[in-house]
């Protein structure tokens, strides 16, 4: 039994060996990484889809909110309840 156990171990042993070293990357594996010069200069002048896009609206009440993100118990209450309602109730005026 011990002799079967060590022949077979032996033979895994070489199977696997032979396995690393018939492992060579391949020259199409190792260029995957890296592309020339003129390939990543098309790539790089590609028109974006995103030029033509409307850029978003501003929001109307960024400097309200801004304002009671810096008061500590308006930025706690708009945690709890909402920011126009903290912002209603600290400062006595609709955002």
């Amino acid at each position: 039994m011990r002799t079967l156990s060590l022949l077979t171990l032996l033979a895994l042993a070489t199977f696997c060996l032979s396995d690393l070293a018939d492992a060579k990357p391949s020259d199409s594996e190792s260029d995957k990484a890296f592309v020339s010069k003129q390939e990543g200069s098309e790539v790089a002048s590609r028109p974006r889809r995103y030029l033509g896009a409307p850029a978003p609206a501003p929001d109307p009440l960024e400097p309200s909110r801004e304002v009671c993100e810096l008061d500590p118990n308006c930025d706690e209450l708009a945690d709890q309840i909402g920011f126009q309602e903290a912002y209603k109730r600290t400062y006595g005026t609709t955002a």
